[in-house]
């Protein structure tokens, strides 16, 4: 199906469709997206609406900015998700590129279970990460 895009015209297959039940902070109406990857701004990758046109969030390995970044994810969350294998789990961080300085926000993750095309932000509670962790620091 195609869709009219941030990026412009996609067209989606069913299976690249995420779905955020819940939404995500800040944009807690929209439910549906896709993982788009450009040649252009790779490792960047783009989490596209698929209700908004305007919305496509810039998203990144969190272990490109941060070699030993981990957290757990509680049971509320693994239901959410439906349960998927550790390693049928995707996990990117969305990039804020339009500060000053270029920087990731690795205290709410963006987890996909690659599975059942289900994603959800989760808020971790760890002093070690933050909304806006600088890109150039890697620590």
């Amino acid at each position: 199906m195609e869709y009219k895009t941030k990026l412009g015209v996609l067209n989606i297959d069913r299976e690249e469709i995420i779905l955020f039940k819940n939404g995500m902070p800040g944009f807690e109406h929209l439910r549906r997206f896709c993982l788009v990857s450009r040649a252009d701004t790779e490792p960047i990758k783009w989490l596209v609406s698929l209700e908004d046109e305007k919305i496509a969030l810039p998203v990144v390995d969190p272990w490109i900015v941060i070699s030993d970044y981990s957290f757990e994810l509680n049971e509320e969350i693994l239901k959410e998700l439906e349960n998927p294998k550790k390693d049928r789990v995707l996990v990117l961080v969305v990039m804020d590129l339009h500060s000053k300085n270029v920087t990731v926000n690795t205290l709410a993750p963006i987890v996909i279970n690659l599975d059942k095309g289900i994603g959800e932000q989760v808020i971790l509670e760890d002093e070690r990460y933050q909304v806006r962790h600088p890109l150039k620091s890697g620590k």
